[in-house]
């Protein structure tokens, strides 16, 4: 009986909630292919530019992004760790299955190609000049940063001296990367499928992400600050 009530009350390796040793039903891990993830995910990223690029570099040097369709890649550095928590009073960083590339872990993927026009350069640029309402993932980051960063609410990223602030911000913290394909949405698929739970920005159609609500409660807020 001890033996049963311990496994049922260890914490999982992947987001902290208690699992009973196999199975995490708060996110998704398994533990039998936690190994096969961790080759499937260094095989992914293998496809991806081995260089993470300065979101300031390719801002004023956008001619450096591909005109192509493909699928591109968000890396952050451990900021977000005291935002996002897993049933446990400490704070916990984000981690993936494997190792990150240097300091930067993959938290948000996106694809080109999809619709008609829609290029690696007008997505990635769209997330660097867009307001809150253009880019998901800007009103993601706006919804978690805005009072560190002194964003008006009511601007909702529509304000020129808005955008800069969160643009310095994602400038100092962030890396993107890409890679051509003409398969963006299998590629984006997969990812989602084996890697949901890290990928923290990933709202729409990542069931698996632990942070999906906590990250749609911050969202509204921030809309409803701007109202």
């Amino acid at each position: 009986m001890v033996l049963n009530w311990f496994r049922k009350t260890k914490p999982c390796p992947n987001c902290d909630s208690q699992w009973d040793g196999y199975r995490c039903f708060h996110c998704g891990y398994i533990k039998k292919l936690a190994k096969r993830r961790s080759e499937l995910l260094a095989q992914i990223m293998d496809l991806f530019d081995p260089v993470t690029h300065s979101p300031e570099e390719i801002y004023h040097k956008k001619h450096l992004i591909p005109e192509a369709p493909g699928v591109y890649a968000w890396y952050f550095d451990n900021h977000f760790g005291t935002y996002f928590t897993a049933n446990t009073p400490s704070p916990r960083q984000i981690v993936l299955d494997s190792a990150p590339i240097k300091e930067w872990f993959l938290l948000y993927i996106g694809i080109a190609g999809k619709k008609r026009g829609r290029t690696l350069r007008n997505r990635i640029v769209d997330h660097l000049n867009q307001n809150s309402e253009g880019s998901t993932l800007r009103q993601s980051l706006a919804a978690l940063l805005w009072q560190e960063i002194d964003l008006n609410p009511p601007m909702q990223l529509n304000g020129e001296n808005e955008k800069q602030k969160l643009n310095r911000w994602i400038f100092q913290h962030a890396r993107v990367s890409w890679v051509e394909t003409s398969e963006a949405e299998k590629i984006e698929k997969l990812l989602l499928r084996n890697f949901g739970c890290n990928l923290r920005f990933n709202i729409k159609g990542n069931k698996s992400n632990p942070c999906r609500k906590e990250l749609k409660r911050l969202r509204r807020i921030w809309r409803k600050a701007g109202k």
